[in-house]
């Protein structure tokens, strides 16, 4: 029997627009009053997966693996990003505009202007943006120091790849860094970096130990390549219809596309619960 379920948000549980709706919070409710638990399994920072609803029944895996949080948002795990290699990082790659995310704001070394220009008006993504402007602008730290950042709780370090943009400075980085730092985009053009080691796999099978629940009593759900380790690593790994390949050889079965609640759907249908 299932005892835990973990989910990926962007995708695989959230509706067509990025959101919880009543239809998906519902459907967790249920989930909980058979006696599951259910986390969320996201590459999201943890102020950007708030379920107000039901904010104090959930568990968040957020940053891809690297923050772990209970019910009430405690800390259960943090791996941070090696000071060290971060340092290396700042000193050596100045021309890539990284989000350096902790687990209260997201740290830039560009200033608003600059970062508005480089990061925002390029994007022809309206629901990122809107997204942007709803929830990542206001925790922003911009013209940070090299400093404050070192200073700083480094989870996750983002990078959207602007059109034209050359990274071989960047993988030539990460080659040489490969047993320090590690890179698992959710989609294409995009980096997102954490502690060598850390995935949302590694996570799920963390807190389920700190529960008392076997890997065999657990279910995951992913679409992208954050969810790759995940879904390797769980006899109930499930990708929806809209996922990339590599997510889809790599789970047990695929189910149906995320923007019909396929994923919600079929966590109550696991439990014997009807639609």
């Amino acid at each position: 029997m299932i005892r835990l379920f973990a989910s990926d948000l962007d995708g695989t549980l959230l509706n067509a627009h990025h959101q919880f709706d009543e239809r998906i919070v519902d459907g967790i409710r249920r989930l909980l009053a058979e006696g599951a638990a259910f986390a969320i399994a996201t590459g999201r920072g943890n102020k950007q997966c708030a379920i107000p609803e039901i904010e104090s029944d959930v568990y968040k895996i957020c940053m891809n693996g690297a923050l772990i949080l209970d019910k009430n948002d405690a800390v259960l795990a943090m791996s941070c990003v090696p000071k060290p290699v971060l340092a290396r990082l700042l000193d050596e790659l100045p021309e890539y505009a990284f989000d350096f995310v902790t687990p209260d704001k997201t740290y830039t070394r560009y200033s608003k202007e600059t970062y508005f220009t480089r990061k925002v008006d390029t994007s022809a993504d309206a629901l990122w943006k809107e997204r942007f402007m709803r929830d990542f602008l206001p925790r922003i730290q911009f013209a940070a120091t090299k400093q404050q950042i070192l200073d700083a709780d480094v989870c996750k370090i983002n990078l959207r790849v602007d059109p034209g943009m050359d990274t071989r400075h960047l993988d030539a980085f990460l080659a040489v860094h490969e047993k320090e730092i590690a890179n698992a985009p959710s989609g294409s053009g995009l980096y997102e970096l954490t502690a060598h080691g850390v995935n949302k796999g590694q996570a799920v099978l963390r807190l389920g130990n700190r529960l008392g629940i076997d890997p065999d009593e657990i279910a995951v759900y992913g679409d992208g390549g954050n969810d790759l380790e995940m879904l390797g690593l769980f006899e109930h790994a499930y990708a929806p219809a809209n996922a990339s390949e590599t997510a889809k050889q790599k789970a047990k079965d695929v189910i149906g596309p995320s923007d019909q609640y396929s994923v919600i759907t079929h966590m109550q249908k696991t439990l014997g619960i009807e639609s």
